[in-house]
């Protein structure tokens, strides 16, 4: 089994503009008897999901997204590029595509240069048909780009996305993909993200 999810501690970057991960002793042994932590954090925090309703004013929340869409068999991919582009994809790929960039190398910083997925590459997936696309970094979307249109051409037809993987030790190939959300009705949720053989 391998982990593909971000750590949720104080050294997560986050998009700019975000805020920041944040943990704190709520509850003490020496005071309270139990130990119980305060956590702060945005529903886009490390690994997670984005719902429709992130970037479409009337579109679903996470209930919208059928667990079967994030949970069986998977493609990853590895993209040497700037960009994921359509001639990237082969022809025959699984329903739940992962694409391992040279952003897994990023993760100690934020860096605005990471490897995204292109418009066209987004038309091609969904064309296939596939239910769920999943990136190692922050984002799907090209840093800067206004109006989230490759997040809209996703959702418009329903495929679900995970961003925050983290794929470095991952070899590409057929894997069984395990990611469940928070049972969380927003706009994202964080989520538990593992590979299997």
């Amino acid at each position: 089994m391998i982990d593909i999810s971000l750590p949720l501690d104080w050294n997560l970057i986050t998009y700019p503009g975000d805020a920041r991960y944040e943990h704190y002793d709520y509850m003490t042994h020496e005071k309270n008897g139990v130990h119980i932590t305060r956590v702060i954090m945005e529903t886009h925090s490390g690994t997670h999901i984005d719902a429709p309703y992130h970037a479409i004013p009337n579109g679903g929340k996470m209930s919208s997204i059928p667990l079967e869409n994030l949970n069986g068999p998977v493609s990853v991919i590895e993209v040497a590029g700037d960009s994921v582009k359509a001639s990237d994809i082969p022809e025959k790929i699984e329903r739940r595509v992962i694409f391992k960039t040279k952003n897994s190398d990023l993760y100690g910083t934020f860096h605005e240069d990471f490897c995204y997925i292109s418009a066209e590459a987004a038309q091609k997936l969904v064309q296939i048909g596939i239910d769920a696309v999943g990136i190692d970094y922050l984002s799907i979307e090209k840093f800067g780009t206004k109006g989230m249109n490759v997040h809209k051409i996703f959702m418009n037809r329903g495929v679900a996305i995970i961003e925050g993987l983290y794929l470095k030790d991952v070899h590409p190939g057929i894997y069984n993909l395990m990611c469940l959300p928070l049972k969380i009705d927003t706009d994202g949720a964080p989520c538990r993200a593992v590979l299997t053989r």
